[in-house]
Protein backbone atom coordinates (compact mmCIF):
# COMPACT_ATOMS: atom_id res chain seq x y z
CA UNK A 1 0.00 0.00 0.00
CA UNK A 2 1.50 3.37 -0.80
CA UNK A 3 1.81 6.13 1.96
CA UNK A 4 -0.17 9.08 1.56
CA UNK A 5 2.49 10.94 1.54
CA UNK A 6 3.85 9.32 -1.60
CA UNK A 7 0.69 9.27 -3.90
CA UNK A 8 0.38 11.70 -6.98
CA UNK A 9 -1.27 14.54 -6.65
CA UNK A 10 -4.46 13.74 -8.48
CA UNK A 11 -5.20 10.65 -5.70
CA UNK A 12 -4.53 12.97 -2.77
CA UNK A 13 -7.48 15.22 -4.60
CA UNK A 14 -9.65 12.50 -5.29
CA UNK A 15 -9.31 10.84 -1.82
CA UNK A 16 -9.93 14.16 -0.39
CA UNK A 17 -13.20 15.11 -2.82
CA UNK A 18 -14.36 11.63 -1.72
CA UNK A 19 -13.99 11.77 1.90
CA UNK A 20 -15.96 15.47 2.38
CA UNK A 21 -18.32 14.37 0.13
CA UNK A 22 -18.64 11.27 2.84
CA UNK A 23 -18.75 13.82 5.70
CA UNK A 24 -21.40 16.09 3.97
CA UNK A 25 -23.07 13.29 2.73
CA UNK A 26 -23.49 13.84 -0.89
CA UNK A 27 -23.39 12.71 -4.10
CA UNK A 28 -21.02 13.18 -7.13
CA UNK A 29 -24.41 14.41 -8.48
CA UNK A 30 -24.97 17.19 -6.01
CA UNK A 31 -21.25 18.05 -5.88
CA UNK A 32 -21.68 18.46 -9.32
CA UNK A 33 -24.63 20.94 -9.15
CA UNK A 34 -23.34 23.13 -6.24
CA UNK A 35 -20.04 23.63 -7.90
CA UNK A 36 -21.66 24.05 -11.42
CA UNK A 37 -19.19 21.32 -12.67
CA UNK A 38 -20.64 18.28 -15.36
CA UNK A 39 -21.09 15.39 -13.08
CA UNK A 40 -18.79 13.38 -16.02
CA UNK A 41 -16.07 16.13 -14.80
CA UNK A 42 -16.69 15.16 -11.07
CA UNK A 43 -16.52 11.71 -11.79
CA UNK A 44 -13.63 11.58 -13.96
CA UNK A 45 -11.57 13.95 -11.52
CA UNK A 46 -12.39 11.03 -8.09
CA UNK A 47 -11.36 8.56 -10.82
CA UNK A 48 -8.05 10.21 -11.41
CA UNK A 49 -8.61 9.87 -15.58
CA UNK A 50 -8.58 14.09 -15.59
CA UNK A 51 -6.86 16.87 -13.99
CA UNK A 52 -8.77 19.75 -13.13
CA UNK A 53 -8.43 23.43 -13.72
CA UNK A 54 -7.89 26.38 -11.10
CA UNK A 55 -11.18 27.70 -11.11
CA UNK A 56 -13.09 24.41 -11.18
CA UNK A 57 -10.96 23.13 -8.13
CA UNK A 58 -12.15 26.33 -6.32
CA UNK A 59 -15.62 25.74 -7.34
CA UNK A 60 -15.30 22.20 -5.77
CA UNK A 61 -13.59 23.71 -2.61
CA UNK A 62 -16.40 25.98 -1.97
CA UNK A 63 -19.21 23.61 -2.55
CA UNK A 64 -17.53 21.41 -0.33
CA UNK A 65 -16.95 23.86 2.47
CA UNK A 66 -13.28 23.65 2.30
CA UNK A 67 -10.46 25.64 1.15
CA UNK A 68 -8.52 24.64 -1.91
CA UNK A 69 -5.23 23.76 0.13
CA UNK A 70 -7.06 21.51 1.64
CA UNK A 71 -8.01 19.07 -1.08
CA UNK A 72 -4.22 19.19 -1.94
CA UNK A 73 -2.85 18.14 1.02
CA UNK A 74 -2.27 14.68 1.85
CA UNK A 75 -3.54 12.47 4.95
CA UNK A 76 -1.27 12.88 7.43
CA UNK A 77 -0.67 9.72 9.47
CA UNK A 78 1.23 9.14 12.52
CA UNK A 79 2.75 10.23 16.30
CA UNK A 80 2.87 13.89 14.51
CA UNK A 81 -0.15 14.09 12.61
CA UNK A 82 -1.54 16.03 14.95
CA UNK A 83 1.05 18.99 15.11
CA UNK A 84 1.64 18.30 11.38
CA UNK A 85 -2.20 19.45 10.84
CA UNK A 86 -2.29 21.67 13.23
CA UNK A 87 0.94 23.84 11.43
CA UNK A 88 -0.95 23.58 7.98
CA UNK A 89 -4.17 25.26 9.35
CA UNK A 90 -1.91 28.08 11.24
CA UNK A 91 0.17 28.44 7.89
CA UNK A 92 -3.61 28.39 5.98
CA UNK A 93 -4.74 31.15 8.64
CA UNK A 94 -1.64 33.42 8.40
CA UNK A 95 -2.32 33.43 4.49
CA UNK A 96 -5.72 33.95 4.60
CA UNK A 97 -5.13 37.29 7.00
CA UNK A 98 -2.25 38.34 4.82
CA UNK A 99 -4.65 37.93 2.08
CA UNK A 100 -7.30 40.06 3.79
CA UNK A 101 -5.13 43.33 4.90
CA UNK A 102 -3.39 43.20 1.81
CA UNK A 103 -7.23 43.54 -0.29
CA UNK A 104 -8.24 46.32 2.72
CA UNK A 105 -4.95 48.60 1.44
CA UNK A 106 -5.51 47.86 -2.18
CA UNK A 107 -9.12 49.04 -1.82
CA UNK A 108 -7.85 52.25 0.42
CA UNK A 109 -5.48 52.97 -1.83
CA UNK A 110 -7.88 52.96 -5.17
CA UNK A 111 -10.43 55.39 -2.59
CA UNK A 112 -7.55 57.54 -1.92
CA UNK A 113 -6.77 57.52 -6.01
CA UNK A 114 -10.36 58.24 -6.55
CA UNK A 115 -10.59 60.92 -4.34
CA UNK A 116 -7.68 62.44 -5.20
CA UNK A 117 -8.65 62.35 -8.98
CA UNK A 118 -11.55 63.80 -8.84
CA UNK A 119 -10.19 66.42 -6.41
CA UNK A 120 -12.17 66.45 -3.09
Amino acid sequence: MEKSNDLPLRKILSRNIKKARATLDITQIKLAERSEISAAHIIEIEQCKTWVSDKALAKIAKALNKEVYELLVPEIKGKHAEKEQEDIKRASDLIKAKKSHARKRVLQAMDDLILETIGV
